[in-house]
């Protein structure tokens, strides 16, 4: 293929991507994060208020994490009544709301929520001492409350999670009537509404702290980096890292997505934000449309694995499994790198394939140029680790992190804001977190019901019964399960409801319990790339205009890790440092080349296009890899270097022979 086809960007082209990838960076992506529908407004005053409200909740949180969060109710209740108020401002009812100014009902209803707010946060302790003993108003206002919770939802985020939400309630109600084993005595109106709002085991429950306490100052974090320059940064270096080798773009992109999708905690994001840049660029490289927004869905599809921040899912599966939240950054750092390595992989392949090269230097970044700009970006996340393995909150880390990267930014000259540049970075930072605050009342809602009649209990049982107590089954039962609620969930809802539902079928079966979470939490990211309904994916043919079912599979093939992980952590206790360090090693390096010859058989070339014998063999080698059986891994890797010796000897020189008679045969005619 000629090289100076693709690889000759104009300078008309280059400046557009550019123009692309600056301005998608400086709107904070808002139309990928769940904000595309939320209101502008024509009214100065209207723009200053909610301005106002969104910097007081930042700020407010902010320094909660510094100097101690009050009591529950307070911290909880502020969190929620700041979202239901900012959610009714922002979002519209219907299509046909207006678009530049909230409604009467909106105004309403934001009044509303902060009485109710209040109304939990004053009566907290006095419910406390007199238990399920409540008021006609308190069970009034507990009505409210939650229908409040489930319309901000609704609005925010679609109908999926507020129907589901209204389903439990009902179970709650109408227990004795459901049939079989999920059956169970049933509680009356008062007693469920009353938990689900007037306590902290619903809608105030573990979620909404864990949001209110940890996820939103990463969120804010997360704003702070990329409004002082740090979203650029993490873009060049990759590219100057990998951009002149082979498939350069399209390994830079991987990179890029890895580390801007830790930070945005939304494949959908991560693809919006990256992908407008680097799939025109993978394109112009000579990579298939449909190969490029795979790519670049798979890789933005990883980011949400990637340490420190993982999300949001990172906090919830620490207080979920009951362990330090530094246990889970360290055991998943592991499963990610394997994770990028394996699309890392595949992405050479297709280069080598279908022989593209990569950029020339004048088209990249200098290395030592990009790295002396913006070296000063990676000291929050050094701060975050060395913090949390030094026995700190996750809070804490992240306020000193927060603190860090403003210091260094107010100080650098060239990133410096004034006053309204800082409102504006807090508003935004503030209306980001709407995404995930909007359905802290509903997941509540959900968690509530479940501790309320024992449901968790009741689906395990089914879970392990339907699967004939047979682990790999189950496993798949899981896998299934998180696809088909991630076509109307975010992760994070997927990944909570299958915590509460299915982790305690897996822990019954003998897996250990941080092991259970870690499953659930890799199965619920692949409904973003994983036919027939991939958004991440769809996202990517949107922007490479691309065949979107085409570009689903191609996504599916290069996400592979994310259906294999799950197994180790099942399978290989050396996935969750459970063991020697040699043990930890061997076991980490099997599982790398069983990902690099499962690449080989989903691709169809290793040194050379191979024969379909040649795939089974790479196949088979996969497999041995992943078993958790040192003599296995053997055997494996001897297919694995046997079938490259093979190609290296016999194919290869073979393939070239092939060629020059065919390029004989077409110059003789």
């Amino acid at each position: 293929m000629n090289q100076d086809n693709h690889n000759n960007l104009s300078e008309e082209e280059q400046l557009r991507i550019d123009r692309l990838a600056e301005e998608k960076l400086e709107q904070g992506s808002e139309e990928a994060i769940g904000l595309h529908n939320h209101r502008s407004f024509d009214s100065k005053i209207i723009t200053n208020i909610v301005s106002f409200i969104c910097v007081v909740f930042a700020l407010t949180f902010i320094y909660f994490a510094y100097w101690g969060y009050p009591n529950p109710q307070i911290s909880r209740g502020a969190y929620l009544g700041f979202i239901l108020v900012l959610c009714f401002l922002l979002f519209p009812a219907t299509k046909n709301s207006p678009k530049n100014k909230p409604s009467i009902i909106d105004w309403i209803l934001a009044a509303v929520s902060v009485y109710c707010c209040v109304f939990f946060i004053y009566v907290y302790e006095d419910i406390m001492f007199r238990g399920a003993d409540v008021t006609a108003l308190e069970i009034i206002i507990s009505v409210v409350g939650i229908l409040l919770c489930l319309e901000v939802t609704r609005r925010v985020v679609g109908n999926f999670m507020p129907v589901l939400a209204i389903l439990f309630l009902l179970y709650a109600y109408f227990g004795p009537y459901v049939p079989g084993m999920l059956a169970h005595r049933g509680y009356d109106f008062a007693r469920i509404v009353s938990q689900q709002w007037l306590t902290i085991y619903g809608i105030f429950g573990v979620v909404t702290a864990i949001f209110a306490n940890f996820v939103f100052l990463f969120i804010i974090l997360g704003t702070i980096l990329e409004r002082f320059g740090a979203a650029r940064f993490f873009i060049e270096l990759p590219y100057s890292l990998v951009g002149r080798s082979r498939g350069g773009p399209a390994k830079a992109a991987v990179l890029v997505s890895g580390f801007i999708g830790s930070i945005s905690g939304s494949a959908v994001a991560n693809v919006s934000t990256t992908g407008t840049f680097t799939i025109p660029l993978m394109k112009r490289t000579g990579y298939k449309p449909y190969v490029a927004a795979g790519v670049e869905a798979a890789a933005s599809t990883g980011g949400q694995m990637v340490p420190p921040i993982m999300g949001a899912a990172a906090f919830l599966i620490a207080e979920f499994a009951n362990v330090p939240y530094a246990t889970v950054v360290l055991v998943s750092i592991g499963p990610a790198i394997l994770y990028f390595a394996s699309v890392l992989w595949m992405v050479h392949l297709e280069a080598v394939k279908e022989g593209l090269e990569g950029l020339r230097k004048d088209q990249l970044p200098d290395l030592k140029v990009t790295f002396k700009k913006g070296w000063f970006y990676i000291i929050p996340f050094v701060i975050i680790f060395v913090l949390l393995f030094e026995g700190y909150s996750p809070g804490l880390a992240a306020f000193w992190a927060i603190v860090s990267i403003f210091g260094i930014g107010m100080i650098n000259p060239q990133t410096r804001m004034n006053y309204y540049g800082i409102v504006e970075m807090l508003t935004l930072a503030s209306k980001r977190s709407l995404l995930i605050g909007s359905m802290a009342g509903s997941i509540g809602v959900l968690i509530g019901v479940v501790q309320l009649t024992g449901l968790g209990l009741r689906a395990s049982e089914f879970i392990v019964d339907l699967s004939a107590g047979i682990l790999p089954l189950a496993i798949i039962m899981v896998g299934v399960a998180s696809y088909i609620l991630g076509m109307g969930l975010t992760v994070t809802s997927s990944y909570v409801i299958l915590a509460i539902l299915a982790v305690p079928a897996l822990t019954e079966l003998g897996i250990a319990a941080l092991a259970a979470h870690l499953i659930v939490f890799w199965f619920s990211q692949d409904a973003n790339v994983t036919p027939p309904v991939c958004l991440a994916a769809y996202t990517g043919a949107g922007i490479a205009g691309a065949n979107p079912m085409q570009t689903g599979w191609q996504s599916f093939m290069f996400a592979r890790g994310l259906y294999v992980m799950p197994f180790m952590f099942a399978y290989v206790p050396a996935f969750l440092l459970d063991a020697p360090v040699y043990d930890i090693v061997l076991n980490y390096l099997a599982v790398l080349f069983g990902l690099l010859a499962m690449g080989i058989f989903f691709r169809g070339f290793f040194v050379t296009r191979m024969f379909w014998w040649e795939r089974i063999i790479a196949a088979v080698s996969a497999f041995l890899l992943f078993t958790p059986c040192h003599y296995q891994d053997l055997i494996g890797l001897a297919l694995f270097v046997g079938l490259f010796i093979f190609e290296r000897k016999v194919s290869l020189p073979k393939a070239i022979q092939d060629k020059e008679q065919t390029a004989a045969i077409t110059e003789s005619q």
